[in-house]
């Protein structure tokens, strides 16, 4: 039997792991600005920050959430096998699934569930993964049953993270100037 990280690059999946997250992306044929996430069940407001973002649900337990969210629901609605597909990766392995352009990424919490470890060793995870990429890729790409109009704005998940971490930055590099400044006029 191949090792997941094997597997993995057979399906030109790349696996980042540390220490209570595994992230896995994997490339979508989209050519469009896409930012969305998908999660399968009502969370609290005040436990995540990205469910201020707009959010629609897909069909009962299964959410998508961004800007671009009400353009894709009832494409995605209407694919059986990507809200399979979704459901088996949101309930089996990962807490969000984001879609950002050309990649779509899997964050696995650690303390709750593996990659690999069903008794397939990561391979029902990497299949299903693959399955989600082309289904939403052909959505993105308008070849799905029903055509999703995607705003050019697209604000979700990736750009509220990407904003989030360059806040923290600045606010270190704030507060370690005070300090400096306050160690400095002490002397």
């Amino acid at each position: 039997m191949l090792s997941l990280d094997e597997m993995a690059r057979q399906r030109n999946v790349s696996i980042f792991r540390s220490r209570a997250l595994e992230v896995a992306t994997i490339p979508v044929a989209c050519t469009k600005h896409v930012d969305v996430g998908f999660y399968a069940k009502e969370k609290a407001r005040l436990v995540n920050p990205l469910s201020y973002l707009t959010k629609v649900e897909i069909r009962p337990g299964l959410f998508a959430y961004g800007k671009q969210a009400p353009s894709l629901v009832q494409a995605i609605a209407a694919d059986s096998e990507l809200c399979s597909a979704l459901d088996t990766l949101l309930k089996n392995y990962a807490w969000a699934i984001e879609w950002s352009d050309g990649l779509l990424h899997a964050r696995v919490n650690l303390w709750k569930a593996t990659i690999d470890g069903d008794s397939t060793g990561g391979e029902r995870f990497l299949s299903t993964l693959e399955t989600v990429a082309k289904h939403i890729g052909d959505i993105g790409n308008g070849r799905s049953q029903i055509v999703a109009h995607l705003s050019p704005l697209a604000l979700g998940p990736t750009w509220l993270r990407s904003r989030a971490v360059f806040a923290g930055f600045a606010a270190g590099l704030a507060v370690a100037g005070l300090l400096f400044l306050v160690i400095r006029n002490i002397h």
